[in-house]
């Protein structure tokens, strides 16, 4: 993959097709965006990212949308890519934003704090970087969301957590955070979460209820099935997106869950399934 790709890859929202629109949890989203940070948490193939794209889609809502790996623990490297990706964002500022270079890593937190500070004003002009005090926090109609996904990848031990705590603390009024990881908040967090500015939906939220599988099985299912079979479809998968999908895609779901037995469990299907999840992960 040449370097543009990978960029492309790393900056692009993903496009969801033929996915089911939760409405279930686009209420909860909008009612979690009253704190500036949401962090979504949940297992793989819990349907986060189809989650936050298709909502934003649905909202109309203006995005910047940043994908973590490991490249990011190079912490040059994260700034670098988060200016392609705000130019990227807002296409009508030509100005760079600034790059990490040697002479201002005596002072980084200072960096950091007026590189998302001009950040955030690039994002939603309202913001005035150069307010008395910092960035002007006044209510706006308009909002802007910055998606850090795969926070999971984000190197342990890394300044990166710091950084991103950092640039977490500093956001105005008219700009929301998404984090997206299948792990818990880090621990550079808990100042957040004690200051109530972080909304966290996990698991318990995530997993499909029974109408959303059946709206699922509407979607992806080859053959019509029965409302047993859906019922047991959603007994069986326990609510994991990722399991219903691959159940569905083979044919003959009935004869997969006989043989899987009745001793059957999350943990099972999780097992049984992985390899196609992430061979199916690995070429998207």
């Amino acid at each position: 993959m040449t370097k543009q790709a990978s960029s492309l890859a790393k900056l692009t929202k993903p496009k969801p097709a033929h996915v089911l629109l939760r409405k279930r949890l686009f209420k909860l989203l909008d009612a979690a965006r009253h704190r500036p940070i949401i962090y979504i948490t949940a297992p793989p193939g819990s349907g986060k990212t189809t989650l936050v794209a298709s909502y934003l889609t649905d909202r109309k809502l203006p995005c910047l949308w940043y994908q973590i790996d490991e490249g990011d623990g190079d912490i040059a490297s994260f700034f670098h890519y988060m200016g392609i990706a705000a130019r990227q964002a807002t296409p009508r500022f030509r100005k760079p934003m600034p790059l990490l270079t040697p002479e201002y890593l005596q002072g980084l937190p200072t960096f950091t704090r007026n590189y998302f500070r001009k950040l955030y004003s690039r994002l939603n002009p309202s913001v005035s970087p150069l307010a008395k005090g910092g960035i002007k926090r006044g209510v706006s109609k308009s909002r802007f969301i910055i998606v850090l996904d795969n926070y999971q990848e984000a190197p342990e031990g890394s300044q990166l957590h710091g950084i991103i705590q950092t640039g977490l603390s500093e956001i105005p009024d008219g700009i929301n955070v998404i984090i997206i990881s299948r792990i818990q908040p880090p621990a550079a967090f808990a100042g957040l979460q004690a200051n109530n500015r972080m909304n966290i939906l996990g698991w318990n939220e995530l997993k499909l209820s029974s109408d959303e599988t059946y709206g699922i099985v509407q979607l992806k299912a080859k053959k019509k099935l029965s409302k047993e079979l859906i019922q047991e479809l959603y007994d069986k998968t326990n609510g994991w997106a990722a399991g219903l999908v691959l159940m569905l895609e083979h044919q003959g779901s009935a004869e997969v869950m006989q043989r899987l037995g009745s001793g059957f469990t999350t943990q099972a299907m999780f097992v049984y399934f992985a390899s196609e999840i992430f061979q199916k992960l690995d070429e998207t």
